[in-house]
C-alpha cells in the first residue's frame, strides 16, 4: 500500500528510527544546551540563567518538572486551532502509524511513554522506584511530541489547500531543533526557577515483541548513571537478573518466587531437565493440544517449608505462545484451566481465546 505522506515525511521516520535504535552516541552537551535554549528563543520567552545536566532521571527531577510547563506543551495550547491540527485528523496522520510498525518504535515507546515500564503494576498511588519515575517523567522527554511533530512536518510538505499558520511554521522550527538535540544526545529537559535541566537519552534494548529485555546488559541505561535490567519486560534487580541468565536458581527456588511475572521469567531461562531434581515431581495430567497447539500439564512436587505438594497448571498464552505456571488445587487441566478463570469445568466452555 503506497503511503499516503510524502517521502520527505518518511525520511524524517527513518532519521527517528535510526536514533531510537542506536546502541551508542556521543553526548554534545554544548550544542545541545545551545539547541535548547533557542527554543526559549523562538517563542520570546526569557532564557534560563543556569543549565544543569544530570546523568539520570531521578525523584527530584520528576517532583521540579512536575511544577513547571514544557516550552512544547505550552506552545501546543496556543496553536491548538492552527491548521495542522486539523489536519492531524486526516489520513496524512498515518505516517506516525508506520512510525509505529517500524522495529525502532519499541525503543521509542520505552523512551518517551515508557508504557512498556512496569509502572502500571504499582499497586500503591506513589512508589519512588527507578521505573515509576521514569515513566513519570514522560512529559519532559524529546519525544513526548512525536505524532503531533510529525503530522506537523508532512502539513508543512503538503498543506491540501489548507492555511499554513505563523503558528504552524513556529511549530516546525521548534520540533527540528529538540529532534536536532534528541540526535546529539538529550533525552529529557525542562525549566525549573531559571535553571534549564537536561538528562542524556538511555539505551534501550528490546526483545523481537518490543519489551525491554537483554541477557547481557542493562536493558535500559545511561551512560555513567542508572541501569534497569529486564527480562521480556520484566524488570528485576541486578542480583536476580544475573542468577536467572546464568541459571543459577534451583527449581525449588523458582518455584518459590512470590511474584508471578518474576517466577515465569526465572522458569523461561531455566534448564527444564532441573525439574525433575524436585522432591515428588509428578505429573497429574497432561493434554497434548489444548487447541491452540500448545500442551497444557498439571504438575506436583514438594519443597522445604511448605507442607502440601504444590500444584501447576503449565500452560500458553494462545496469542502470545508466552509459557504461564499456574497455581492451582485441582488435579486435571480442564479443571485448572476453568477454575482459573473463576468457573467449574461444566461450567464454561471456551470457544475462542486471545
Amino acid at each position: 500500500m503506497k503511503p499516503q505522506y510524502s517521502q520527505k515525511t518518511q525520511k524524517l521516520i527513518d532519521k527517528l528510527c535510526k536514533i531510537a535504535e542506536r546502541k551508542s552516541y556521543t553526548l554534545k552537551k554544548k550544542k545541545i544546551k545551545n539547541i535548547i535554549l533557542k527554543t526559549f528563543d523562538l517563542f520570546d520567552l526569557k532564557r534560563p540563567k543556569n543549565i544543569v545536566w544530570h546523568t539520570h532521571i531521578t525523584k527530584k527531577f520528576i517532583d521540579n518538572a512536575s511544577s513547571t510547563s514544557r516550552v512544547s506543551s505550552a506552545f501546543r495550547v496556543s496553536s491548538a486551532s492552527s491548521a495542522s491540527s486539523a489536519y492531524s485528523a486526516s489520513n496524512a496522520y498515518s505516517e506516525s502509524s508506520a512510525y509505529s510498525e517500524s522495529s525502532a518504535y519499541s525503543a521509542f515507546r520505552v523512551s518517551s511513554a515508557f508504557s512498556t515500564y512496569p509502572a502500571f503494576r504499582v499497586s500503591s498511588a506513589f512508589r519512588v522506584s527507578s521505573a515509576f519515575r521514569v515513566s513519570s517523567a514522560s512529559s519532559t522527554s524529546t519525544d513526548i511530541d512525536f505524532d503531533y511533530s510529525v503530522c506537523n512536518f508532512e502539513f508543512m510538505q503538503n498543506p491540501k489547500g489548507l492555511e499554513i499558520t505563523d503558528n504552524d511554521k513556529k511549530y516546525f522550527k521548534y520540533s527540528q531543533l529538540i529532534i536536532k538535540a534528541k540526535e546529539l544526545g538529550l533525552g529529557y529537559f525542562y525549566d525549573y526557577k531559571d535553571t534549564l535541566h537536561l538528562i542524556p537519552v538511555p539505551i534501550i534494548l528490546c526483545d523481537e515483541q518490543g519489551r525491554p529485555h537483554s541477557t547481557k546488559k542493562p536493558a535500559i541505561y545511561w551512560k555513567g548513571g542508572e541501569k534497569l535490567y529486564y527480562l521480556r519486560g520484566v524488570k528485576l534487580e541486578k542480583e536476580w537478573w544475573s542468577k536467572i541468565v546464568n541459571d543459577e536458581l534451583k527449581p525449588e527456588e523458582v518455584f518459590a518466587i512470590d511474584n508471578l511475572e518474576h517466577r515465569q521469567v526465572a522458569y523461561e531461562f531455566m534448564d527444564k531437565t532441573k525439574m525433575k531434581s524436585l522432591k515428588d515431581y509428578k505429573v497429574l495430567d497432561e493434554v497434548k493440544d489444548d487447541g491452540y497447539g500448545y500442551p497444557m500439564k498439571i504438575i506436583s512436587f514438594s519443597v522445604k517449608e511448605v507442607l502440601q505438594p504444590l500444584k501447576y497448571l503449565n500452560c500458553f498464552c494462545p496469542s502470545t505462545g508466552r509459557e504461564y505456571y499456574i497455581g492451582t488445587n485441582k488435579d486435571t487441566c480442564n479443571e485448572a484451566k476453568a477454575a482459573s478463570f473463576g468457573f467449574k469445568a461444566d461450567e464454561i466452555e471456551f470457544i475462542k481465546e486471545w
